[in-house]
């Protein structure tokens, strides 16, 4: 609906923005007026409208009744042409290309009432096939991108074989694809491997042919990573690889690193949600751990955090991102200095504060304005 309605505004903006300069418009011999429904009403036929000096230097509407059905050809003033079908709905139906000023072919769409379905294609300004597309139940299933050699660029396969081009590098013909794609002639970007339209391998590298990212799909699991400039990984993301409609949600493990080689936090996945985290300091020393719990609607998260040096720092709980009942705070050395605890809503209750040694020094509570006593 969305595609529909961005194609329906901007023929309606070319018109609308050019309907005082389009002056003369003529239908079966006659002068008609495009503005004035009066003169096309109840009248089938071609209406051809030019005008020297507007954006749309040249509209062909076939007529049924006086409504526009059928065939239409718009000519705009950097001689870019237009030609498609207007169903009885008002939308774009049928075969739709669009031609540059010099007459070469630029886009071929397939649609049925305003929609994109089956093939799509792009050609470049030189005339060879730039990207060929698949559309289905309003998505883009299959893309393939060339380079002007015919080398690929772009590659994003479907299921099943859905036109010839893709049999052979979606792997749709028994065995595992291996694609290098280009970003120019020449200068590969990476590569890619399907195996029945299932991507089994990717690498993804700049422009000085440094590895970026990499992908693979090993005994099930799906393997991420990212790697800075220098070679280091960056992240890894290890999840089960589920299908995209199941229940199950994200099982597995997903790590992050400085660039020095430093491990910085583990986070560990199950039935789709976070169990546990940890975090560390560059130095090595653990920074935080985090366990999270679920019980029915409500999440439960205990979060122990440690100073530089390993001493712990804190201890919160907290229940559905607020925290809930006591938290604990200590000094660089360890000790024990604060004692906080947290009603309904997060609100503090009570307080207690701790001396040098760990001893009790005094309590506080509060009231629900903020005020102690």
């Amino acid at each position: 609906m969305s595609e529909r309605l961005t194609l329906a505004t901007l023929l309606l903006a070319l018109l609308s923005l050019n309907a005082h300069a389009i002056q003369r418009c003529e239908l079966n011999g006659e002068s008609v007026s495009r503005s004035d429904g009066n003169t096309t009403a109840g009248k089938s036929g071609l209406m051809r409208c030019t005008d020297e000096d507007g954006q749309v230097r040249r509209l062909d509407q076939t007529l049924r009744d006086g409504r526009t059905v059928g065939p239409v050809l718009m000519v705009l003033a950097d001689g870019e042409r237009r030609e498609y079908s207007i169903n009885e709905r008002g939308n774009r139906d049928g075969v739709a290309r669009t031609f540059d000023g010099k007459g070469t072919l630029r886009k071929e769409e397939n649609l049925e009432d305003g929609t994109a379905v089956g093939v799509q294609r792009n050609f470049a300004e030189a005339g060879h096939l730039q990207e060929l597309h698949f559309a289905l139940g309003r998505r883009t299933v299959l893309t393939i991108g060339y380079l002007a050699d015919g080398t690929l660029k772009e590659l994003r396969c479907a299921p099943v074989t859905l036109v010839p081009q893709d049999r052979d590098v979606c792997g749709h013909g028994g065995r595992a694809s291996e694609v290098t794609l280009y970003r120019e002639a020449g200068k590969p970007s990476g590569t890619v491997s399907y195996l029945k339209g299932q991507m089994q391998r990717q690498t993804l590298l700049d422009r000085e042919g440094r590895l970026v990212r990499s992908e693979e799909l090993k005994e099930g699991r799906r393997i991420k990573r990212v790697f800075y400039a220098s070679g280091q990984p960056r992240s890894e993301t290890d999840f089960i690889e589920r299908d995209p409609n199941s229940s199950e949600g994200r099982e597995g493990t997903a790590r992050e690193w400085a660039e020095s080689g430093q491990l910085t936090q583990v986070t560990t996945w199950a039935g789709g949600y976070e169990q546990r985290i940890e975090q560390w300091y560059l130095n090595g020393r653990q920074k935080a751990r985090q366990q999270i719990r679920r019980e029915g609607r409500n999440q439960e998260r205990t979060t122990e955090s440690f100073w530089d040096n390993g001493k712990p720092a804190a201890v919160n709980e907290e229940r559905n991102g607020r925290l809930w009942g006591w938290q604990k705070y200590f000094s660089e050395e360890g000790v024990l200095m604060r004692e906080d605890e947290h009603g309904e809503r997060g609100v503090l209750q009570r307080r207690r504060h701790y001396d040098a040694k760990g001893g009790l020094e005094r309590e506080e509570r509060f009231l629900e304005d903020g005020s102690r006593i």
